[in-house]
């Protein structure tokens, strides 16, 4: 009988062992796995918040040059209604100098009817005195 139980407990107890060293190398292994496992979701944020950031950091230059693309076209417009405003006024200011020659020129067109006017009156009158006078003298010699 000792011969049956001393083989019989030593096989209790190397399963017992066994069972222990082999539950201890599972929890290790699981361990690890869930470790590298953890690294790799560690690994795998790191790169998208690399990414997220780089598409960020795109998306941002994008928008600045888009931005100064539209500042560059609306200060091109700009200068262009400029130069047509400035070409406006100096038509206008052209028209206004051409009617005030047109102007002055008909004052002194009016003011030269004017003498004249004045002259033909002053002419006027003396030929109507000259008349006058010349019919008194014709009166006066008998006819």
């Amino acid at each position: 009988m000792s011969q049956v139980i001393v083989p019989l407990i030593a096989s209790i107890i190397v399963a017992v062992i066994t069972w222990f060293v082999a539950t201890n190398y599972r929890q290790k292994t699981y361990e690890t796995k869930i470790g590298s496992a953890e690294e790799r979701s560690r690994e795998i944020i790191d790169e998208a918040l690399k990414v997220a950031e780089t598409k960020k950091r795109e998306a941002l230059l994008e928008a600045k040059e888009e931005s100064l693309k539209t500042k560059n076209e609306l200060d091109k417009e700009t200068k262009e209604r400029r130069a047509e405003l400035q070409r406006y006024e100096r038509r206008v200011l052209s028209k206004e100098e051409n009617l005030d020659k047109k102007s002055e020129a008909m004052e002194k067109r009016e003011a030269g009817l004017a003498n004249r006017e004045e002259a033909l009156k002053k002419r006027t009158a003396e030929v109507e005195e000259l008349y006058v006078k010349g019919t008194q003298e014709l009166e006066k010699f008998p006819v």
